[in-house]
């Protein structure tokens, strides 16, 4: 009897890299084709899988990844909220929430507090 050993493909590790990727360069701008490049995947074939492995496209995954960095800054009063911005490598043109600077951290202030009194 002979044996066929299958690679059955999942592009699982392909994706991790590609995520790894993202993660370490939030701070430049998006492109698909590096992204791509470091999942060693073309860039069709990369965003089906990602869209497929993740729920979401790298973009939208990109953008994610940048929001939650600027919302960690934004928690640090010491920073005026341009100096949040321009650390997460983004101009503040002052129109981007709803909220204002103030409003969202005591916002956080507040939720916080909610979660330590459960």
């Amino acid at each position: 009897a002979v044996f066929l050993i299958k690679r059955i493909y999942r592009g699982r590790e392909e994706i991790q890299r590609a995520k790894d990727y993202i993660e370490a360069h939030w701070r430049e701008k998006y492109n698909v084709q590096e992204a791509a490049k470091a999942a060693n995947l073309s860039p069709s074939h990369f965003l089906r899988l990602f869209k497929k492995h993740t729920g979401i496209t790298p973009h939208d995954y990109y953008i994610n990844i940048k929001i939650h960095k600027i919302q960690e800054q934004l928690r640090d009063e010491r920073l005026t909220v341009s100096d949040a911005f321009s650390a997460c490598g983004i101009d503040y043109h002052g129109h981007f929430a709803e909220l204002s600077p103030m409003q969202y951290r005591k916002a956080i202030s507040a939720s916080s507090r909610d979660i330590d009194r459960e």
